[in-house]
């Protein structure tokens, strides 16, 4: 269910039953010259969108965290890049407020990988709190299932390129693309060393995308992913 569509009285009825809440956070960042801005957002609210759909009372859905932060992404165009400081503050803050609410469980769901550090950082310090903490990174946490439809893994690559396709053709374009394979390791770090990780934003084969293999993706990370949350509930 989600919190948005709730009232006060509404929802003071349903948190004394759930008492799992599912925090969605993205990123508004470039994905290459073809994949909407807002993937990191689109793909987890799909996927929560599916596992609301097998079991509406299982977990309350927070309204989601549009920005996040980037720093291999932020020399291009679209991305909005909040400090690591600032955005891990931020989502405490907000986790802090529903153990206010009396919840006892959250679940961090990411989509972005340069919001993992901070979100890892988040976890601990809401776990200290008394709340028990899930984050989930479905890009990473599922990835030997993921290249079994996807082989080509990237930054808007096959795999993220497919699931936006999945959810509407138009926010993803890849006629003319090439494959492109980062070029030295991202740990490395230099200033401006987004633009040769990533020297038209994007890294991977988005060419290889198509919607179909994105449904696959959905259909069976939703599984997956409802295993994991029912393991921090049951």
């Amino acid at each position: 269910m989600y919190m948005m569509d709730l009232t006060m009285q509404s929802f003071q009825e349903i948190k004394k039953t759930v008492k799992t809440v599912l925090l969605p956070i993205g990123m508004m960042e470039a994905h290459g010259p073809h994949c909407s801005l807002g993937t990191d957002v689109l793909i987890p609210r799909e996927l929560i969108k599916r596992l609301n759909k097998v079991d509406e009372n299982l977990f309350l859905i927070g309204a989601e965290i549009p920005y996040g932060h980037s720093w291999g992404l932020r020399p291009f165009d679209g991305t909005i890049d909040i400090s690591s400081n600032a955005f891990s503050n931020y989502v405490y803050e907000i986790g802090k407020e529903f153990h206010r609410n009396g919840f006892e469980r959250i679940i961090l769901f990411n989509g972005h990988g340069g919001n993992i550090a901070s979100l890892q950082l988040v976890s601990e310090k809401l776990s200290d709190l008394g709340l028990t903490v899930l984050l989930i990174n479905w890009w990473m946490d599922y990835r030997e299932e993921i290249i079994n439809i996807t082989p080509g893994f990237g930054h808007a690559g096959e795999d993220e390129t497919s699931m936006v396709l999945a959810i509407n053709q138009s926010l993803a374009n890849t006629d003319g693309l090439e494959p492109h394979e980062i070029p030295i390791s991202p740990n490395i770090k230099f200033k401006d060393g987004g633009r040769v990780l990533y020297p038209l934003a994007y890294s991977g084969d988005p060419g290889a995308a198509s919607a179909e293999k994105g449904e696959l993706l959905y259909r069976m990370l939703v599984p997956l992913i409802l295993k994991d949350i029912k393991s921090i509930i049951d």
